[in-house]
């Protein structure tokens, strides 16, 4: 079974892991239900999750296994995506603009562009936004890579959020300031070639 680390009343989460590679996952107490943020890949995490008597929901950060491969596993009510990751899962409500779920919290699910993985989702809850890997970069001819159009449209989307606190997975501080990561992306964003569609770095 998979230790829950809590963060707040409501908030707790999963640690990640390198073997077998798995995302951190989030768990968010509401009245009615308890909201969950990926799934993890681990065969430890869904013992854990089902642990839990309340309705579940999810919310996928991205298609990538090592944050989705356990939705078989868990139960499940409600399943939120977006419209790249459903391809994969082939079930669920694809979410392709902002949406507020009121359970005594208040839900903030939001598209997330981001050069790592296309139609990925975030999940805010007051001063805490789960960003699963949407941060990060990809790769071109063995290059770390971002979409410089895609990384400004980011920027954007997360300086707009109140919360104070990005979770970052598989990140080992995990829990991070806002102002630092936005700080990291725009220094990356300084650095493109106006010519060029990808900074490199």
């Amino acid at each position: 079974m998979a230790d829950i680390i809590k963060i707040t009343d409501r908030i707790s989460y999963i640690k990640a892991t390198e073997k077998p590679l798995s995302a951190d996952v989030g768990i968010i107490e509401g009245d009615e239900s308890v909201w969950i943020f990926d799934v993890g890949a681990d065969e430890s995490v869904p013992i854990s999750l089902n642990k839990i008597s309340k309705p579940k929901n999810a919310v996928i950060s991205h298609f990538h296994p090592d944050h989705m491969r356990n939705l078989e596993h868990v139960d499940l009510n409600e399943i939120y995506l977006g419209a790249n990751t459903f391809k994969y899962a082939k079930r669920g409500t694809v979410v392709d603009k902002d949406v507020f779920i009121d359970d005594g919290i208040t839900i903030h699910i939001f598209p997330l562009p981001s050069s790592h993985a296309k139609g990925s989702l975030g999940m805010e809850i007051g001063d805490y936004a789960f960003l699963g890997d949407a941060t990060y970069s990809t790769m071109k001819q063995g290059k770390v890579c971002y979409n410089a159009s895609v990384l400004k449209e980011e920027i954007a989307v997360l300086k707009n959020l109140s919360a104070k606190f990005f979770l970052i997975s598989h990140d080992e501080k995990f829990i991070r300031p806002k102002e630092e990561i936005i700080e990291e992306l725009e220094e990356i964003y300084k650095k493109r070639d106006p010519k060029e569609s990808y900074i490199c770095i």
